[in-house]
């Protein structure tokens, strides 16, 4: 009786911890979810050099989001293969020289007057930043998916 009393609660432990554990994963899934949603490209704000450099980001994200979904379907899009792969490198660059841009864009955000308006733009920015950073770290699985996928005859070759 007593060693079933303990059994007990230690099954009723191991089944709260795991219930929690579940919980916990399913909530930081969530979260990553939540992030890919916030990468919308922000108004215009008003200010040349920072609306040019959200729309270079974001242009280069959106581009970068529809060569994924011709990824995902690579065997309808075997003709398009070098030219996405010429598209993906040609990203690398872009993105890298855009990133080099940042610090000074914000810097110049911050100078705009009024206040309200440097701030939209810093937010503008930071938005177009973390565009970028989604798609440098989307570009090597994208460039080695290319490399290696298999069933299509165009995809298997090296170009």
């Amino acid at each position: 009786m007593k060693n079933l009393k303990s059994f007990t609660k230690i099954l009723f432990a191991a089944v709260l911890i795991t219930g929690f554990s579940v919980n916990a994963s399913a909530q930081k899934e969530e979260k990553k979810e939540k992030v890919a949603e916030e990468l919308k490209r922000p108004e215009k704000v008003g200010h040349s050099a920072t609306d040019s450099y959200v729309d270079s980001s974001f242009d280069l994200y959106e581009k970068n989001q529809e060569l994924t979904k011709k990824l995902g379907d690579l065997k309808n899009h075997a003709g398009d293969v070098k030219s996405i792969k010429s598209d993906l490198e040609s990203q690398q660059q872009d993105v890298t020289g855009l990133l080099e841009k940042s610090e000074a864009v914000i810097k110049e955000a911050k100078t705009i007057t009024p206040k309200t308006n440097s701030l939209k733009a810093v937010k503008a920015v930071t938005q177009a930043t973390k565009a970028l950073n989604a798609t440098k770290e989307a570009l090597p699985g994208q460039i080695e998916q290319i490399k290696h996928s298999k069933g299509c005859f165009f995809c298997s070759l090296n170009y």
